[in-house]
This record gives C-alpha cells, sequence and structure tokens, in this order.
C-alpha cells in the first residue's frame, strides 16, 4: 500500500512578507483564508486605469503647455506621468471567493500576485488528486477483500 502525500501541511508558497500557501490555508500576517471553499480567483489591476488616467494626463498637460513651461518642468511632469504609469501597471489585487461574491486579499505587485495564485491552484488540484486516490484506493481494497 502507497504512502498518501500529505498535501495539507505542504508549503506550496511562502515570501518574506509573511504570505504562506499551505493545502488548506492562505496565511497573511493579518489573515487566514480557508481555500476548500474558494471557487474564483482573480488577479485585478485596478490601479492600471487611474494609472492611466494620471499618467496621460500629466504628459499631455506637459505637451499642450509646453510653450509655457521651461524644459526641466516639461521633463519633470513627462517623468512623473512615466513613473505612475509604471506604478499602475505593476499594482495587482489578488480577489478570492466564490462567483459574483470575491473580496480583495492582497495588494502587491502583479508577478507576486499570480506565483501566490499559482500556487493556490497547485494546492487545490493536489488536494483533488489525493481526495481522488483515496476514493479509488478504497475500492480497490474492497474488490481484494471479496475476491
Amino acid at each position: 500500500m502507497a504512502k498518501q502525500p500529505d498535501t495539507k501541511h505542504r508549503l506550496y508558497y511562502s515570501d518574506r512578507h509573511g504570505v504562506r500557501v499551505s493545502g488548506t490555508y492562505l496565511r497573511t500576517r493579518h489573515k487566514d483564508q480557508a481555500l476548500a471553499p474558494v471557487t474564483s480567483l482573480h488577479v485585478g489591476r485596478d490601479p492600471l486605469h487611474v494609472a492611466l488616467a494620471c499618467g496621460l494626463g500629466l504628459a499631455l498637460f506637459a505637451l499642450q503647455f509646453g510653450d509655457l513651461l521651461y524644459m526641466p518642468e516639461q521633463l519633470g511632469l513627462v517623468g512623473l506621468g512615466m513613473a505612475i504609469l509604471v506604478g499602475g501597471y505593476s499594482i495587482a489585487t489578488l480577489e478570492m471567493g466564490s462567483y459574483r461574491h470575491e473580496s480583495r486579499v492582497l495588494w502587491g505587485s502583479y508577478w507576486r500576485m499570480l506565483r501566490i495564485r499559482d500556487a493556490i491552484i497547485e494546492a487545490r488540484q493536489d488536494r483533488l488528486d489525493v481526495e481522488g486516490m483515496v476514493l479509488a484506493h478504497t475500492g480497490e481494497d474492497d474488490n481484494e477483500d471479496n475476491g
């Protein structure tokens, strides 16, 4: 009889900010979220729309009023607009829950949120594989005892 892997306590993701994904929980410094009832994961890019509006607005302002501004002022406005755009592109949210009832669990860089989402998907998949293996294994034992 093969030993079943312990997916309940396996660590799928951990970082220096205190975020840990195990087989059953997503743990942060201030909140624990059970993975069993989660049916929906979404990485949102909410700050991107605001950053587009602000960054493009500053750049267009610098272009429109370029004849009234000194060159360092124009470059400063364009640079600030670019910094806002890069920040808006880099920031994302991880939303978990059931369909239409998602809540924001984490804010962070887009790439970090993708790694956490992938770890949650892997943890849920491993758990489903082990549960399916247990059901299949109990069925095989019953057939061997009867034969």
